[in-house]
């Protein structure tokens, strides 16, 4: 029940930074927000890492060190930028729709590569995420070439960051069996990702700046960054509860819990987002039949 628990806080963690982010950036551009966010993600799991984990910043073994990096290079660089640029091309709703592709990409991904189980309901779960996604995209694929290719590319990477958190999570699993300290682990896995995302936010801020012509002013756009800051709280509280959630039962069982959070979103973003977020009934027929499918992976893995 634990590792329940703290699955349940991850999906809260990441839905409620899916819709602060999307505020965010209608005056932010995608990258300079990633950083930002990342940098307060940061700020708040070294804080916990300074009072309940000081004593295991010595005793990281080097084997750990390949993971961890690795580590960081999926979450951040696959995941976390593809998720902040997908929500601000197709919004908070469709990305987490797409971005929730990590529980059966996380199933896949465990079976093959560290012998995890995976129950007949797993697949008919899986395969009910799958349609819950394609049903709540509407007809934007199928005529996206034509006329809508933003959305098309904005569902693109909300895939990829799916299937870099679905490897995430096996990372994480792995990780942590060489290094059992989830606080350190994140925290270290975050500076990679500031590292390596630098260069990038670089060129970016270079060519287009940090905040958007919205004609408020730039103290008014820059004061935005803060709702990007609480997204970066909210998900470093998501990453940590699901390290911890991987530290104590198997991939399978925790990346389906945490994929329920488009309904979170969708809650989220009606509430919230109204001027920006269109929550349709396809969309929310969509986001039942995904979590459907979570169900199933959940109960297959029980028996």
């Amino acid at each position: 029940m634990t590792a329940v628990a703290f699955s349940i806080i991850a999906a809260f963690g990441f839905a409620s930074s899916a819709v602060l982010s999307r505020q965010g950036m209608q005056a932010i551009f995608p990258l300079p927000g990633v950083m930002v966010s990342l940098f307060f993600s940061l700020l708040f799991s070294a804080i916990m890492v300074l009072l309940f984990a000081f004593s295991d910043i010595s005793s990281i073994p080097q084997a750990a060190i390949l993971w961890i990096v690795g580590l960081g290079l999926l979450n951040y660089l696959g995941g976390r930028s593809q998720n902040f640029l997908a929500v601000n091309l197709i919004g908070a709703s469709r990305a987490s729709l797409f971005v929730a592709s990590q529980a059966p990409f996380a199933a896949l991904f465990a079976v093959a590569f560290i012998g995890e189980s995976m129950h007949v309901l797993v697949g008919l779960g899986t395969a009910g995420v799958v349609s819950g996604l394609i049903f709540a995209s509407g007809t934007s694929i199928l005529e996206g070439w034509r006329g809508d290719k933003i959305f098309v590319l904005g569902y693109l990477m909300a895939l990829g960051a799916g299937a870099s958190y679905g490897a995430t999570n096996v990372m994480a699993k792995q990780t942590l069996e060489v290094f059992d300290s989830p606080l350190v682990i994140t925290t270290l896995s975050m500076v990679v990702g500031i590292v390596v995302l630098a260069p990038l936010v670089g060129v970016s801020t270079a060519q287009s700046g940090v905040h958007r012509e919205t004609g408020q002013g730039v103290s008014k756009n820059l004061w935005s960054l803060r709702w990007v800051a609480l997204a970066g709280i909210a998900s470093g509280i998501a990453v940590i509860s699901l390290y911890f959630a991987v530290q104590r039962t198997d991939v399978v069982v925790i990346s389906p819990i945490v994929s329920s959070s488009p309904l979170i979103t969708l809650l989220l973003s009606h509430l919230f987002l109204a001027r920006l977020e269109q929550v349709t009934r396809r969309l929310v027929f969509g986001a039942m039949l995904t979590v459907g499918g979570v169900v199933l992976v959940v109960l297959g893995n029980q028996l």
